[in-house]
């Protein structure tokens, strides 16, 4: 094998080299674009491309120049030895051509063929970078490898469509030459195909320290989820979240009664950059939290059982969210646990839990160990959730799925965005040297871009934006504008000069580009001062009809309570909360009981106001007297809390709040700053559930 390693041309490029630069394609594809261009390479850059993919299954021994100093650049050919027949080769063709013809194909048979290594070739790969052979070249390919085949060798030809699908099991390469595409499609679909995240979590516990050793590393890689000390041993206390919303109370229905000790030897808990994992005496959980690199969380369970030795149970993102996550220390019941079913009928010791694809059952101490673990981790979660939004610059906007994670920015009216589509097009940067000039020009994707540095923007793009209609978030004729990473540089900061962040592209759609494309469509009917003046009315009337269109609809979904602070009044707050829990979902919140006294509470105190009708509110407060005044429903209030008559579940949080914004009137502004004080400490706990809930929606409901 090493002598034959000697006879084979070792005419390495420079550009062949692990540390050599890549040229990757920069442009931006339109969305659903099927192919990878490969004929927008250069020759080096395709050799290149060809030379990374080949490496991943191959072990490549030697490189062939084709065509000699001071002729056109032919290509190259790539040698790889057979892993069962080690005397033998593959041969690999390298064509950056965009049209390969039939006379081509023959000189490139011909020649390979007429070379030394022939004899000692089992295949012969042809790599054109052009899509498709066409049909002329089809026949002529069917009669050369008729020619290969006689001589021993199987023929292949590998075209865009073959490369395009190669690469998508391999996304580092992917991002490297196609960065756009792999953020945009190809990555992505792969990624959900094979279910890429569920891979990685279940790698984690792979017994070949190779795997293994390649999932932990693939989940710290610094700048991408690496949000904590990787180094660090994480206790309970380490992990109980910065912004734990509700305090540990003993509660009368036993929730949390057995709280999970992380000891570090029967139960440790680590972090290791963006993942998660805790080994216990009754299974152990890997998870991948939401990050830069993985948007999406996902995690690995492995029970500790003997029947199921060997068994590692993968679940998603969504799952994890809105099955597992955000209920603290609730009940082990169907009602707040998303993975309990109920108690064993005649073994109250045994639990049925569901899980995705799996339903097992379990001990009470083995159920309960589950939702402890859950409970650590919904403080990682919120962290991660928050933190990745911080990283992008998107606090408070929605994530969507659309041909990759994005953010959605904001709903304007269709047909403003199809004006923004023309303004874009008529400003494409090779039109003009206006400061309007700033686009690379496409109707159906709007891309600030400059081909060169100026005193206010670096030379790229700075962003690129799509639109569609999302149910949920668009209404009418309206469609979302969605932001998304630059898919370059991922890990690259913000700036208004380079990549625009979230927030600064808000504020320009809806303070620079609208008013200025607004401007523009005026002027298109109205471009002279005598015009204007000459038809007023019309004018004036087509002024108005522009300021009612081009409005920017904010989509954020802001918490009620951020940093400790409220976002909105009393009333406001009460309003959400009551359509929150009127329609809450399934698993429910968990309501402790000294929190629904307390909001009874708060009740009794507006109440003191005398306004709202009394009827009204002891309809929904359930209060068995017939109070005549709003002294003697305050009274009623208190009784009902004394006599402990206080149900606590949603339905009756939905109506204590009715009866609350009954009291209040419309208004809080009549309450003392002190009375003020109290009724939000009472309502805090509830605004806690439905910033979690909110979180989680708007990382969940449309991706």
């Amino acid at each position: 094998m090493t002598e034959s390693n000697h006879d084979l041309p070792n005419e390495w490029p420079k550009h062949l080299a692990d540390d050599a630069k890549v040229s990757p394609i920069e442009a931006v594809p339109p969305i659903g674009t099927p192919l990878l261009d490969f004929t927008a390479m250069s020759p080096s850059t395709f050799e290149q491309f060809c030379w990374w993919l080949l490496r991943k299954n191959r072990a490549l021994v030697g490189c062939k120049r084709l065509g000699g100093n001071g002729t056109p650049q032919d290509g190259i050919d790539l040698f790889a030895f057979d892993e069962q027949q080690p005397d033998k080769l593959h041969v690999f063709e390298c064509k950056a051509w965009k049209d390969f013809t039939p006379a081509n194909l023959t000189k490139a048979v011909d020649a390979f063929l007429g070379g030394c290594w022939a004899e000692s070739t089992i295949t012969f790969t042809i790599i054109l970078a052009q899509q498709d052979i066409g049909a002329a070249l089809g026949r002529r390919w069917q009669t050369e490898r008729q020619r290969l085949k006689q001589a021993g060798i199987e023929g292949e030809i590998w075209t865009a469509h073959s490369l395009t699908l190669m690469i998508q099991a391999y996304p580092d390469i992917l991002s490297k030459f196609f960065p756009w595409p792999s953020v945009e499609l190809y990555a992505n679909q792969w990624m959900q195909r094979v279910s890429f995240y569920e891979l990685v979590s279940k790698a984690f516990f792979d017994p070949r320290e190779r795997v293994a050793s390649w999932a932990r590393e693939l989940s710290m890689r610094p700048g991408e989820n690496n949000f904590q000390d990787p180094n660090k041993n994480y206790s309970a206390e380490d992990i109980e979240s910065d912004h734990c919303h509700r305090k540990n109370v003993p509660s009368s229905d036993g929730a949390g009664k057995l709280p999970l000790i992380i000891d570090g030897e029967y139960r440790q808990v680590n972090q290791h950059g963006g993942g998660w994992h805790f080994k216990g005496p009754w299974f152990s959980m890997s998870v991948i939290l939401p990050g830069q690199r993985f948007t999406h969380a996902s995690a690995a369970i492995t029970f500790n059982r003997p029947d199921l030795n060997g068994m590692t149970l993968t679940v998603d993102h969504k799952w994890l969210l809105k099955r597992f996550l955000f209920e603290k220390e609730s009940p082990l019941t169907s009602q707040y646990r998303g993975f309990v079913v109920g108690v064993m009928h005649g073994n109250h010791q045994q639990y049925l839990i569901d899980l995705p694809n799996c339903r097992m059952f379990l001990q009470e101490d083995g159920v309960q160990e589950i939702a402890g673990v859950a409970d650590l981790l919904t403080d990682a979660m919120r962290r991660s959730l928050c933190m990745l939004e911080r990283a992008w610059s998107a606090v408070d906007f929605p994530f969507v799925m659309r041909s990759g994670k994005k953010v959605a920015l904001a709903a304007i009216d269709a047909n403003v965005w199809s004006e923004i589509g023309w303004f874009a097009e008529e400003h494409d940067v090779s039109k003009g040297n206006t400061e309007w000039h700033m686009f690379d020009g496409d109707r159906q994707v709007l891309k600030p871009f400059h081909d060169k540095d100026n005193e206010n923007f670096d030379a790229g793009y700075h962003g690129v934006f799509y639109a569609a209609e999302i149910d949920g978030l668009s209404y009418g004729r309206e469609v979302i504008l969605m932001w998304q990473p630059n898919g370059i540089q991922p890990d690259g900061e913000f700036s208004p000069r380079g990549w625009w962040s979230c927030e600064f592209a808000f504020r320009w759609l809806s303070e620079v580009l609208l008013p200025e494309v607004k401007r523009h469509v005026y002027r298109r009917y109205f471009n002279t001062r005598w015009k204007r003046l000459f038809n007023l009315k019309r004018a004036n009337e087509l002024a108005v009809r522009l300021d009612a269109s081009f409005v920017v609809r904010d989509v954020r979904q802001p918490p009620l309570i951020r940093d400790g602070k409220w976002s909105v009044g009393i009333v406001q707050s009460a309003q959400e909360l009551q359509r929150f829990f009127h329609g809450a979902g399934t698993p429910e919140p968990y309501i402790r009981q000294n929190e629904i006294e307390a909001l009874y509470e708060a009740v009794a105190l507006v109440a003191k106001g005398n306004r709202g009708y009394v009827g009204y509110a002891k309809s929904k407060l359930g209060l068995r007297d017939n109070p005549e005044g709003h002294a003697a429903l305050i009274d009623a209030i208190h009784e009902h809390i004394r006599e402990k008559r206080v149900v606590s579940n949603c339905l009756v949080v939905d109506n204590v709040f009715r009866a609350m914004l009954e009291m209040l009137d419309n208004s809080e502004a009549w309450l003392s700053d002190s009375d003020q004080e109290r009724v939000r400490r009472c309502i805090a706990p509830f605004a806690r559930i439905y910033d979690d809930a909110t979180l989680v929606d708007r990382h969940t409901k449309w991706v």
